[in-house]
């Protein structure tokens, strides 16, 4: 079949280590953290490109990611309780 990939993302960059605190903060638990040497396959930093999307798919986020994090842990929540 037809398909297209289309790279979703916000325009800030967010490390891995800052996304891990904001779900711990937004679920209320403490992060375990088990650091390990970079895998293969790791990259230090991504970005993502959302040219296609915006233009095909009028892609354009309103919710920056911590507020989408926060409301995500609230709907977690209150669905898996």
């Amino acid at each position: 079949g037809h398909y297209r990939v289309y790279n979703l993302g916000g325009e800030r960059v967010t490390t891995l280590a800052e996304l891990v605190q904001m779900i711990a903060e937004g679920l209320g638990k403490r992060a375990v953290i088990e650091t390990l040497p970079l895998q293969p396959g790791d990259v230090p930093i991504t970005y993502a490109d959302v040219s296609r999307a915006r233009a095909e798919l009028d892609y354009s986020p309103k919710v920056p990611i911590d507020e989408g994090i926060r409301r995500f842990c609230a709907w977690f929540k209150q669905n898996n309780a």
